[in-house]
């Protein structure tokens, strides 16, 4: 048998139970070939389903660890680890779970795996030492369009239509079980930020969040700003944006006039 053909033998017979062919290809040795394989299977799925519970927490407490963990193999199947760093595992989880209750009671526990994972994407993101401020005053009014803010690599954004930060801070260790939160109380549009020594959620208004998901598009300053201004004429576009750069969420920006760009920021650190 050919190395490739063998080792996807091997991976059949460890994820998806079928031991046949690759058991043929096992020296018993004392133990019987299935017995070694499973002992392979056991592992995986163990690392798998562990390394998922510790980067899903809130839905774990949410949905009790019997439910999670049935779930946590049926997406194994679908999204197996393809890489040796296991901290990615995660990355579709929230996708899986939208197709899985789409149209349920607990559809919601999507948007509280997406927070998550976020949640797990600024700890291992890209420092940066923070937008140059004094170069931005620079700019004349007149090239305010033009601009295009890069927001801060350690940054994330998420938007439901459930009170999803409630329902984070709700399920968090020392916080009473019992705490009830309404679903339908309103959306929420959170901030995930990465910080010196924790990771910081918070809410923004919908102006904060309509125009740094317009530069999180590659939008210029003046294509952000038409989403905002939609949300009412009484939306304070100056204050959306001042209150972004006092949160740190954005690292650089990029002024285009014609054909040329030039990108200014501090340096990394």
């Amino acid at each position: 048998m050919p190395l490739r053909e063998l080792q996807q033998a091997f991976v059949d017979g460890v994820l998806n139970d079928e031991p046949a062919r690759i058991g043929a290809m096992i020296r018993g040795n004392g133990i019987a070939p299935e017995r070694r394989l499973a002992i392979y299977r056991n592992n995986t799925t163990e690392g798998f389903l562990k390394t998922l519970e510790a980067t899903f927490p809130v839905l774990v407490r949410l949905a009790g660890a019997d439910w999670f963990r049935q779930t946590g193999r049926d997406y194994m199947r679908q999204h197996p680890s393809r890489s040796g760093n296991i901290h990615y595992i995660g990355a579709h989880f929230a996708a899986f779970l939208d197709a899985l209750l789409a149209g349920s009671d607990y559809g919601y526990f999507a948007d509280v795996a997406r927070l998550e994972w976020a949640y797990q994407e600024v700890l291992v993101a890209a420092d940066h030492a923070g937008l140059d401020l004094a170069t931005l005053a620079q700019v004349p009014p007149d090239d305010y369009a033009t601009l295009t803010f890069r927001p801060h690599p350690a940054m994330r954004l998420v938007a439901s239509r459930f009170p999803l930060l409630a329902i984070w801070k709700s399920n968090q260790p020392g916080v009473d079980a019992a705490a009830t939160i309404r679903l339908d109380a309103g959306g929420s549009n959170v901030l995930v930020i990465r910080r010196d020594d924790h990771v910081e959620l918070r809410e923004l208004c919908d102006a904060q969040f309509a125009v740094l998901s317009g530069f999180a598009r590659g939008e210029d300053f003046e294509t952000a700003s038409g989403h905002v201004l939609q949300l009412g004429d009484d939306v304070d576009l100056g204050a959306a944006l001042l209150r972004l750069v006092q949160l740190g969420t954005l690292a650089e920006f990029s002024l285009t006039s014609g054909a040329a760009a030039v990108t200014h920021s501090t340096a990394h650190s």
